[in-house]
């Protein structure tokens, strides 16, 4: 009868070995993929910008009454810089540091000027004109980094600072030692200062660990401004056009530096 049993259980063991396979099979994680929960962004980097700041001229060139020719249209090409470092005891959240300006110019405009002198013919010499508009603008940043997949991150936050704006019209003639017998030659000057924040969206992709290329877009929001123009760095003007800098801004940049997410 030993025998038997013995037998009986030799000859059961692979069908019992078999079930608990299948068991172990229909497990239900064993199918399932692993999750990488632990992407993070860190960066430590700085590098190059370039910017196009989208602004409403219109008001400036109403109040100056400026000719077509001397009208100013179109966005500001803003170039500069920016530094960045990622908070090592707070994960994704980046601060930085940027600075940047650039300007816009009208066209040219010439008007013809008849030259009297007693003894001498006339003669006619060309008075041009320009206008220029320049904007500087530095201040910090503070970011939230995502990072949906590796060597690519999307951040949110906002760039807050100060910068300066100077609108000026250029006068020259074609003969420099005739320039005082023009009425109008020479430069007039409108500047102030303003603050402004710029909430911004930013798109980031590294290339290597250490080259990330870099696309943003924001909107410039001027939150304070010099009451008055100073007008030729002599004082204030007592009238003045309504203007700001506030509009679309958009760019792109490199960094070099240490890149992990």
């Amino acid at each position: 009868m030993k025998k038997i049993l013995l037998l009986m259980s030799v000859l059961m063991l692979p069908m019992f070995l078999t079930a608990q396979d299948d068991e172990i099979d229909n497990l239900p994680f064993e199918n399932e993929p692993l999750r990488d929960n632990a992407r993070s962004y860190f960066v430590l980097a700085g590098g190059v910008t370039y910017d196009f700041l989208m602004i409403n001229e219109d008001n400036l060139n109403s109040f100056l009454n400026n000719s077509d020719e001397l009208k100013l249209s179109g966005p500001i090409q803003l170039t500069g810089g920016q530094g960045v470092l990622g908070v090592p005891w707070i994960k994704n959240l980046r601060l930085g540091v940027f600075g940047y300006g650039g300007s816009l110019e009208s066209g040219i405009s010439q008007t013809p000027a008849i030259i009297r002198r007693d003894g001498e013919p006339d003669r006619e010499i060309l008075t041009s004109f320009q206008t220029s508009l320049t904007a500087s603008m530095f201040g910090f940043s503070v970011h939230y980094g995502f990072v949906p997949f590796e060597h690519f991150a999307i951040l949110g936050g906002v760039n807050a600072g100060w910068g300066d704006v100077t609108y000026e019209s250029h006068f020259a003639t074609n003969e420099p030692h005739d320039s005082f017998s023009s009425a109008g030659t020479g430069n007039n000057k409108l500047e102030k200062n303003y603050f402004f924040a710029m909430p911004n969206i930013q798109l980031e992709y590294a290339i290597t660990s250490f080259i990330i290329l870099r696309a943003d877009a924001s909107y410039n929001l001027t939150v304070g401004q010099d009451k008055n123009w100073k007008y030729n760095t002599l004082g204030t003007n007592s009238v003045n056009p309504d203007f700001n800098l506030d509009g679309m801004k958009v760019g792109f940049g490199v960094m070099v530096g240490l890149a992990n997410f």
